[in-house]
């Protein structure tokens, strides 16, 4: 029986991370799901992610408001590590830290590979929730943690910059639309320039934190659109 991990990255419960779920699972809004999600778009059993033949299948069951994985709507669909499953106002990402990290890499490196090479073994692979090859967990980032003995004042300042942050990435990849075949992503011009006002203004205030100096009589403006 496979496991599937699952994490909220938007919606009232963002945040919150769904380990290691035995199949069958069902999302819903009601008590009695395997993930029960604090969403009033939310049908009461949304939908439900079983085994078949070694895959993971993600099914829409009859909800009000529909299913839309990478973006699209979607009824039924194989799941792989690094999908979104959006139900209601919520949005879910398929696969732990280290599993996204080494699909998104393994995809990369099959993209732009031009041959087989004779010396190894090929690179390809199903790459459907569960069956990727057994490899080192490659992490982009070293983890990430909270400063300590923050005061309230400064909690909430924090807290509020990374809502800012947050939010420009909500709408980046809830405006995405992901064409699997081509393994390509798009988003639209305004997300698109939502995310590099963010990113300049993130730049500005890791500068202002290295040099303290050289952000005095300077203003960042942080506020969302």
């Amino acid at each position: 029986m496979q496991s599937i991990t699952l994490r909220v990255i938007s919606g009232a419960d963002r945040g919150k991370v769904f380990n290691d779920l035995s199949t069958p699972i069902t999302i819903g809004r009601e008590e009695g799901n395997v993930v029960q999600l604090n969403d009033e778009r939310i049908s009461r059993y949304h939908v439900k992610i079983q085994e078949d033949d070694g895959r993971l299948v993600v099914t829409d069951l009859d909800s009000t408001n529909g299913t839309r994985i990478n973006g699209h709507v979607c009824n039924l669909k194989i799941l792989r590590y690094g999908d979104t499953i959006s139900v209601g106002r919520t949005v879910l990402l398929v696969g732990t830290r280290e599993q996204v990290v080494e699909w998104f890499a393994t995809d990369a490196v099959s993209s732009v590979a031009s041959a087989p090479s004779q010396d190894s073994e090929s690179d390809d692979f199903d790459k459907s929730t569960g069956l990727a090859p057994n490899r080192a967990p490659q992490i982009s980032s070293r983890e990430i943690s909270l400063p300590r003995g923050l005061t309230p004042g400064q909690a909430a300042e924090l807290r509020e910059l990374l809502d800012h942050v947050h939010g420009g990435m909500r709408v980046t990849v809830e405006g995405a639309q992901v064409d699997e075949k081509e393994s390509n992503v798009t988003i639209n011009q305004q997300a698109w320039q939502n995310l590099l006002i963010t990113q300049s203004e993130i730049s500005e205030l890791i500068r202002a934190i290295e040099d303290p100096q050289s952000s005095d009589g300077q203003s960042h403006d942080t506020g969302t659109d």
